[in-house]
């Protein structure tokens, strides 16, 4: 009996040791929603004017229009003779004229009424809505050039770049000034934000609790996604409507291609679990990353090591981290996207991976890739990881596959139907389309490697061909079972760096002020700024850069990720640490505040090693000897 009792222990441990993992995979779409007007893409600070998701669908043609605004499901029209006209919004019907009292010029719709702004500049109300309205006279407005309602307050920009909010209570509006503004000639509200067409013919908006610090540009026409010449805008049922030089009504879309995910697989084994999220996005600060750790761990008890947060890095997608010391259009996320889009995706993206768990099994190939070429390092220093790593996960219950698949290069170049301002994961979210076309893959998942000096060798779409037939390749290899425990691990690794002097700063902004012109230059006044800032505020910049590493053991599977755009070199040696073992090495992971390069980059200071930090707005860049410093502290960690 004895025996037989150690039989079966020793069954069940080589049990629990093979095909014991219980897999969860989810993907939650965080493509732009109509929550939004535009959003700016992220990851190329040019063109300085800026890059928009913002683009238009024509509803109709109908008569000329100098303003035009909306009440319930009727649009209202100022016609080229000066006289108020009515048309149906879906579809665009023909304007008929609404019998008017009072000639006016610029009118809006608000609590079922309507606003109008005579030519001498006083203010009305309508009595009513209808084929006839007669008006009642509120106030005077000098100088009027647009006027909008938010719902609950009145909006007017004056000829001398005045923003005026006006509130009404008991028949009477009383006027302040809430902003100072370059000449709008129309604009429109959709209760969070007003909206602004200027005579300059570029899309504005602001957040109405905070007007004059918040105008960024939304759009313009850029000659390839926006085309159209605007006159005059309004916002209704969830749409901005444009009236364009063309007599044609249209209404905002965003251009995309609409395979923005946040992807992600759990593991589970025993009472361990580790999550990682695959997130088509271009970049994340640690504070947005650590308050989603932070939700996951008060409604799972998934502790924050056990959860890797990666970024696709596309250059094609909306902006979703900070970067200050670029144009103001790139400086912050769209908090609505980030908080109302993004964040909960991800999130769900968790939670949905944990709740759908199955048995299944794990196996690791490796192959190699050849969609990249080192962007900047030259002769001897050439050097390029091409490795691909991939893993399979075989459900228990009905042999589905899902895949991840890890290799290093910048998702960066666009293609002639995705082009330069459209919404695109770029080609991993080309490759995980065709992998999932094969029968029998349920879902894939691309994770970002150290891609930071690689760059593809051709445009979007044949990367992503290649990427996704190498993958098939790997996997027609024989591959190697992931067995054993989960284990989870992230540490930080100290950097200390000298920012520059107030001397060395002052004299910095000095020569950087004589070119405003240059957008080089701008981007330089503004880091100098904020480091100045700093002193003020702290008494010194920042003087440590830290690097997070973290470490998912799944089985004898070793995933490690490292925060900022690591450079290619990294993943080599950093593989080699654990020679003959499966180890894939990510990028992009939970923080991406700067590049971590190698030495020949610092010493050549170029983009990777000196530039882009000024772009990150960091108090400088990473000292020689950093790419040891880093390696040496994972060998002796050794998680």
């Amino acid at each position: 009996m004895k025996n037989f009792l150690s039989f079966l222990f020793m069954l069940g441990i080589l049990c629990s040791c093979k095909g014991s993992y219980e897999v969860g995979s989810s993907v939650v779409s965080i493509e732009p929603t109509d929550e939004t007007v535009s959003l700016s893409l992220a990851g190329f600070a040019a063109p300085y004017e800026g890059r928009f998701t913002i683009g238009w669908e024509a509803q109709g043609t109908t008569d000329y229009f100098s303003d035009f605004t909306a009440v319930g499901e009727q649009f209202y029209g100022v016609n080229e003779k000066g006289k108020l006209v009515t048309f149906t919004q879906k579809p665009i019907g023909k304007a008929k004229t609404v019998a008017s009292d009072i000639p006016v010029k610029l009118i809006t719709g608000h609590a079922n009424s309507l606003y109008g702004i005579t030519g001498k500049g006083d203010l009305y109300v309508s009595k009513s809505v209808g084929d006839k309205i007669e008006w009642e006279k509120l106030s005077s407005v000098a100088g009027a050039k647009a006027l909008t309602s938010s719902g609950e307050k009145l909006y007017v920009a004056t000829a001398k770049g005045e923003l005026l909010e006006g509130t009404i209570a008991a028949g009477t509006i009383s006027w302040k000034n809430v902003a100072n503004t370059n000449v709008i000639q129309s604009l429109a509200s959709d209760g969070k934000r007003l909206y602004a067409l200027g005579e300059d013919t570029v899309l504005y908006q602001c957040e109405i609790s905070y007007p004059q610090e918040s105008w960024v540009r939304i759009g313009y026409n850029n000659g390839s996604t926006y085309t159209i010449n605007i006159r005059s805008i309004t916002y209704s049922n969830g749409k901005l409507y444009a009236f364009g030089d063309d007599n044609t009504l249209y209404t905002n879309k965003h251009n995309s291609e609409g395979n923005m995910t946040a992807r992600a697989f759990s593991f589970k084994k025993g009472k361990k679990v580790a999550v990682i999220v695959g997130v088509d996005v271009c970049g994340f600060d640690y504070s947005f990353i650590q308050g989603i750790k932070d939700e996951i761990y008060q409604k799972r008890g998934i502790p924050h090591e056990a959860v890797l947060i990666n970024a696709s890095h596309s250059h094609f997608t909306p902006v979703t981290q900070s970067w200050i010391t670029w144009e103001k259009q790139n400086q912050h996320p769209d908090t609505l996207f980030l908080n109302d889009v993004v964040r909960p995706g991800i999130i769900r993206s968790i939670e949905e991976a944990i709740d759908n768990a199955v048995k299944s099994d794990l196996f690791f190939s490796r192959d190699t890739t050849g969609i990249g070429r080192n962007r900047s390092l030259r002769g001897s220093d050439i050097i390029y990881d091409n490795s691909l790593d991939v893993v399979k996960i075989v459900s228990q219950e009905n042999k589905q596959e899902s895949v991840l698949f890890l290799a290093g290069c910048h998702p960066v170049v666009s293609d002639s139907i995705a082009n330069h301002f459209v919404v695109s994961a770029n080609f991993p979210g080309y490759a995980r389309s065709i992998i999932e076309s094969t029968d029998g893959i349920q879902t894939s998942m691309f994770l970002q490697g150290c891609a930071g000096d690689i760059n593809p060798i051709s445009k979007f779409y044949t990367t992503g061909k290649q990427l996704a037939e190498e993958v098939m390749h790997a996997l027609s290899k024989t591959p190697s079972p992931i067995q054993g425990n989960i284990s989870c691990y992230l540490d930080t690794i100290s950097v200390p760096v000298t920012p520059w002097s107030r001397e060395q700063l002052e004299e910095y902004l000095q020569n950087a002020g004589k070119k405003p012109e240059d957008g080089l230059a701008r981007r330089d006044v503004r880091w100098a700024k904020l480091m100045l800032e700093h002193y003020d505020k702290n008494g010194t910049p920042p003087t440590d850069m830290p690097i997070y590493v973290q470490t998912l053991n799944i089985g004898d599977w070793k995933l490690i990720g490292l925060s900022r755009e690591v450079t290619t070199e990294f993943g080599i040696a950093i593989k080699n640490l654990w020679p003959d073992q499966k180890v894939s090495v990510a990028a992009y992971t939970n923080d991406i505040p700067s590049y971590l390069a190698t030495d020949p980059h610092v010493k050549a200071r170029d983009y990777e090693g000196y530039g882009s930090f000024f772009w990150y707005g960091q108090p400088n860049n990473y000292p020689l000897g950093i790419f040891d410093t880093v390696v040496n502290r994972i060998k002796e960690n050794n998680r």
